[in-house]
């Protein structure tokens, strides 16, 4: 079995790059950390870190490189276990889609701190599929995503819709008032990014290219729009911070539009891991949300 102060040793020298400053760290002598790490080593059969006589920077073997993502989990799940070990708080985890984090969920977790409840609260962001997995392994205990789950073991309620229009970037030939319509844009100077399946069938029906510019995060599309004719399908929500960032236009689609982007909330089907009060906590936070696009 893996000791945590050998983890957290191992982890401490990843991101300082040294056996002296990894020792000041973990609160240890420089003999100490050496022995951890070769101890490490032992239960492994590995060898994690490379050792140059005369320099005082260690790196990683690939190895090591590898077992960097291992560590990194084995301290999510042994935080996660001291926190359903307390008694004094209840426990709440929460998975989000990155886009939503950032724009859609903050009020939601912000009225859940402040619930009169004491939750201890673990709140992560990542692709819908890792998130449904998450929440069907009793990692999560709620995911918030664009996707339904398909998993027989998890249930998806919409929570709202967003209505999906154009960011675009002026071209010295765009028209004085803007383009019509989307068949007004040029299609190989679309920015893709994967919101669902219906809104990629929607543009493959409309023979939009696939070979253009991607980014699988939102936040990072901003940069992408600054060159001229640039343009990208962007749910409504996003538009306000998007066009301040980029003094980007909108295009409404009000003729032809895509689907609107849902948003899902999902849990177990059973909800074994969330009491009645949880849930009634949870649907009470997420109000001002399910009350902004009714």
């Amino acid at each position: 079995m893996l000791y945590s102060e050998e983890i957290n040793t191992f982890l401490a020298i990843v991101r300082c790059g040294s056996l002296l400053q990894a020792a000041d760290i973990v609160c240890a002598t420089q003999s100490t950390v050496s022995y951890r790490i070769q101890s490490l080593e032992r239960r492994l059969g590995k060898s994690l870190i490379l050792r140059s006589r005369g320099s005082k920077r260690v790196t990683l073997t690939p190895e090591g490189e590898r077992f960097v993502d291992i560590a990194e989990r084995w301290k999510l799940l042994e935080r996660e276990v001291m926190q359903m070990k307390s008694t004094a708080d209840r426990y709440l985890s929460i998975g989000s889609a990155d886009v939503a984090a950032l724009h859609l969920l903050p009020p939601f977790i912000e009225r859940l701190s402040l619930n009169s409840t004491a939750y201890r609260l673990h709140v992560e962001s990542g692709r819908y599929w890792s998130l449904h997995n998450r929440v069907a392994s009793g990692h999560l205990h709620v995911a918030f995503t664009f996707v339904a789950a398909s998993h027989a073991d998890l249930r998806s309620e919409p929570i709202a819709s967003y209505p999906v229009h154009i960011v675009y970037r002026p071209s010295a030939t765009s028209p004085a008032s803007g383009p019509a319509s989307w068949r007004d844009l040029d299609v190989d100077k679309e920015v893709y990014v994967p919101y669902s399946a219906e809104i990629d069938h929607w543009r493959e029906t409309r023979s939009m290219s696939k070979l253009t510019d991607s980014v699988d995060k939102n936040h990072l599309l901003a940069p992408l729009l600054t060159r001229p004719g640039r343009w990208a399908l962007v749910p409504e929500f996003m538009i306000a911070w998007l066009t301040e960032q980029t003094g980007c236009q909108v295009l409404r689609l009000d003729d032809d539009p895509p689907p609107s982007l849902v948003l899902y909330k999902t849990t177990k089907r059973t909800h074994d891991e969330l009491s009645s009060q949880d849930q009634a906590v949870i649907d009470e936070a997420l109000a001002p949300l399910r009350e902004s696009k009714e």
